[in-house]
């Protein structure tokens, strides 16, 4: 009967460390993303307009922190592809591939509005 205690009290102890490995990874890879959508928003000169985090510091540019992703990702691509001819945003789009622009609109929407 012990024996089949000690058991249970494995199988729970691991089920704990499982628990608690996946929210360290988690939360790890999640500050990785962070740390690589800033970088890229420094590469591709978003902050210069859009602020560090998404929040303009100029009523001249709109505040993206905290905006949908998909929302993101379809803005970019219809700057880069060029659909509103003499917007600024055109020729910072043009530099972005696709995986830049997902990264870029995670990054984004994850910033506190």
């Amino acid at each position: 009967m012990a024996k089949s205690g000690r058991s249970g009290l494995k199988k729970n102890l691991f089920a704990v460390c499982a628990v608690v490995a996946y929210a360290l990874i988690g939360s790890a890879s999640g500050a990785w993303a962070d740390e690589e959508g800033a970088e890229l928003a420094w590469k591709y000169h978003c902050v210069t307009c859009h602020g560090d985090t998404g929040v303009a510091s100029s009523d001249r540019y709109p505040n993206i922190a905290g905006q949908n992703v998909g929302y993101l990702v379809s803005r970019l691509n219809y700057f880069r592809e060029g659909q509103e001819p003499g917007n600024q945003m055109n020729a910072q789009a043009v530099l972005l591939s696709d995986e830049d622009i997902q990264r870029l609109a995670e990054y984004f929407s994850r910033q506190a509005n």
